[in-house]
C-alpha cells in the first residue's frame, strides 16, 4: 500500500478515536452507562479485529473503524464512570484550603479539603481572613448541592458543575477557626500571593470601577467585578471579556504574535516566526502566572500554545489536530470538563475560530488599515466573537440585540488596555510617577469600554429571551 494512504488512514484513525472518545464522555455524561457495558464493548471491538485477521487473513478498512470507534467510544465512557464514582463520605469538620478564597459579594468563599479527603465549597465572613494552605476547623451545616432554577425555569445542574472539580459538599455561613499556615503548596501559594499584590497596585493606581475592571481583564475574571456593572455587560454582550478563558487567552497571544511582528517590520530588524511565536508562549505563561495558574486558564493556556506551536511548525502539523490531541490530553484528565467546564468550552471554540474561521474574516476586512495589526486584531475579535456566540447564548439563555456592534466597539482595544494595563501596574513596582502616562492612558480606554456597555446594557431593547 501506497505510504500516503496509509499516513492517510492512520490519520483518519486517530481523529476518529478523538472523536468516538469525547461521544462515549458527552453520552455518560447525560445517560448513565454502567462499567460493565463499556469493558463488554471494549472485549467486541477487540474480538472483530482478531476474528478478522484469523479468518480473512487480513483487516478491512470499514472494520478497523467500526472497531476504533466501539473502542474509543467505550474508553470514553469508562474514564467518565471512574472520574464519577464517589463513595458517598461525610466530610469531616477539620482540614486544609485548597484554594484562593475569592471575596464574592457579601461573602468570602473557598475550597476545603477534610481529613478524609472530601472537597468542600465553603462561604464565610466577606472580611474572613482565611488564606490558601491554612488548616482550619469549619462549623455549619453541610448540604448537597442540587440544581438550581432561574426566574424564567431555566436549571442548572450545580451538582455536576462541582463535581467536576470533585466536589460533592457546600457550607454557608460558615463559621472558619483558623489553626495554622502555610500547608498549601509553596508553588501555588507563592502564585496567589504574587497576584494579590498585583492586585493591589492595581487598586493604587486606578478608581473604581476602573481597578476592578482592570483586574477583572488581567487576572481575577468575574469575581472582581461590581453585580451592576456584571448585569450591564452581560446585557450588552461582552461578559466573555471577564471570563478567564481560552477566549482571554487567543485574544492575548494573536496580539502579541502581531504586535511583535508589526515592530520589526517598522524598525526593519529581520523577525523570525520563532520569536513572534516565543513571545506569544510567554505572554500566556506570564497570564497564566498573573492569575494564580488555577486549572481552567492552565487547560486553556496549553490548548492555544499547542495551536501557536502546530502552527510555527508549518505543513507537516495541522493546528487542529493539534487541538484536538490538546482537548483529547484534557479530557483524559478530566472528562468532566466536556460538557460542564465552559471555560473548556470557550477555549476550544475560541481557539478553532483562531485556526479556520479569523482567516475568512480577515478576507472581508481588506479595506480597513493593518497598522499594528489592526485588521488582524478586528478580524481575530469578530472571528472568535462569532464562534462563541452559540454557546453563550445557550449558557445565558438569551441574545443581546446589541451584542455586535458593543463587541465592535469594544473587543479590539481589549488586547491593548491589557497590555497598557499590565504595563502601567508593572512600572508602578519602580515608580508612580513613571507609570502616570500609561495610568492615564490605560484609565481613558477603561473609561470607553464602561461607557459602551453602559449605554448599549441599558437599552430597552438590549436582550431578547431565546429560553
Amino acid at each position: 500500500m501506497d505510504q500516503g494512504v496509509v499516513t492517510d488512514l492512520y490519520s483518519k484513525g486517530i481523529l476518529l478515536f478523538i472523536f468516538s472518545f469525547a461521544f462515549g464522555i458527552a453520552c455518560s455524561s447525560f445517560v448513565f452507562i454502567s462499567p460493565v457495558i463499556s469493558v463488554f464493548l471494549l472485549i467486541i471491538a477487540f474480538g472483530i479485529i482478531v476474528s478478522e485477521k484469523v479468518w480473512k487473513g487480513s483487516l478491512d478498512r470499514g472494520v478497523i473503524f467500526i472497531s476504533i470507534v466501539l473502542f474509543a467510544f467505550a474508553l470514553g465512557s469508562l474514564r467518565y464512570a471512574v472520574k464519577d464514582f464517589h463513595e458517598d463520605v461525610s466530610p469531616l469538620t477539620s482540614g486544609v484550603v485548597v484554594g484562593e478564597p475569592e471575596a464574592r459579594d457579601n461573602a468570602t468563599r473557598f475550597v476545603f479539603k477534610s481529613d478524609n479527603g472530601e472537597r468542600v465549597l465553603v462561604n464565610t465572613d466577606l472580611y474572613s481572613n482565611i488564606q490558601y494552605g491554612d488548616r482550619v476547623n469549619l462549623s455549619g451545616k453541610l448540604e448537597k448541592p442540587g440544581k438550581i432554577v432561574d426566574d424564567s425555569g431555566r436549571s442548572f445542574d450545580y451538582a455536576k458543575y462541582l463535581s467536576k472539580d470533585d466536589i460533592y459538599y457546600t457550607m454557608s455561613f460558615a463559621k472558619v477557626e483558623v489553626l495554622e499556615h502555610g500547608l498549601g503548596n509553596p508553588i501555588k501559594e507563592r502564585l496567589f500571593k504574587i497576584k494579590s499584590n498585583f492586585i493591589n497596585h492595581i487598586k493604587s493606581n486606578f478608581a473604581e470601577p476602573y481597578a476592578s475592571l482592570l483586574a477583572g481583564l488581567l487576572v481575577s475574571g468575574r469575581e472582581a467585578m461590581p453585580k451592576d456593572i456584571l448585569e450591564e455587560f452581560r446585557r450588552a454582550g461582552i461578559i466573555h471579556i471577564v471570563v478567564l478563558s481560552g477566549y482571554n487567552i487567543t485574544i492575548i497571544a494573536d496580539f502579541l504574535k502581531r504586535l511583535l511582528e508589526k515592530f520589526f517590520l517598522l524598525t526593519r530588524i529581520p523577525a523570525t516566526p520563532i520569536l513572534s511565536a516565543s513571545t506569544s508562549i510567554v505572554g500566556v505563561i506570564l497570564f497564566v502566572l498573573m492569575t494564580g495558574a488555577p486549572a481552567t486558564v492552565v487547560r486553556a493556556a496549553l490548548m492555544v500554545m499547542t495551536v501557536i506551536l502546530a502552527r510555527l511548525m508549518g505543513r507537516k502539523f495541522s493546528a487542529s489536530r493539534a487541538l484536538l490531541t490538546a482537548a483529547f490530553i484534557m479530557l483524559l484528565e478530566n472528562p468532566k470538563i466536556l460538557i460542564f467546564d465552559p471555560s473548556f468550552q470557550l477555549s476550544f471554540l475560541a481557539t478553532l475560530a483562531l485556526i479556520y474561521v479569523v482567516p475568512i474574516v480577515e478576507k472581508y476586512l481588506k479595506r480597513l488599515p493593518n497598522g499594528w495589526g489592526f485588521r488582524t486584531t478586528v478580524a481575530t475579535t469578530i472571528g472568535t466573537q462569532l464562534t462563541v456566540l452559540p454557546l453563550l447564548i445557550y449558557s445565558m439563555g438569551d441574545v443581546s440585540l446589541v451584542s455586535l456592534p458593543t463587541n465592535v466597539l469594544v473587543l479590539p482595544i481589549i488586547p491593548y488596555v491589557m497590555f497598557t494595563g499590565f504595563l502601567a501596574t508593572t512600572l508602578s513596582y519602580i515608580s508612580s510617577f513613571v507609570a502616570l502616562p500609561l495610568v492615564y492612558l490605560t484609565h481613558l480606554i477603561l473609561v470607553w469600554i464602561l461607557w459602551v456597555s453602559h449605554f448599549f446594557g441599558n437599552l430597552a431593547f438590549a436582550t431578547v429571551k431565546i429560553f
